[in-house]
């Protein structure tokens, strides 16, 4: 697969917040309910004031935020 990019064509990775880990297609992750569900779509920030998406909601939902990373 594929770096991700967001609106800078700059690489991105998943953070999770709380925890510092990174996040994939296909962890498993919990939203402020304290429901679970698995990672099945991700999409970065596709302007400065975006928030990004995780399963169709903002990354934030899910205590997440979009990171630029050096390749």
């Amino acid at each position: 697969m594929s770096a991700l990019k967001n609106y800078r064509n700059m690489p991105v990775k998943l953070v999770h917040v709380p925890t510092g880990k990174s996040l994939t297609f296909g962890d498993a992750i919990t939203d402020f309910r304290g429901e679970t569900t698995t990672i099945n779509s991700m999409r970065p920030p596709h302007k400065s004031s975006s928030a990004g998406f995780v399963n169709n909601y903002y990354a934030s939902v899910y205590g997440c935020e979009w990171v630029e990373i050096d390749e």
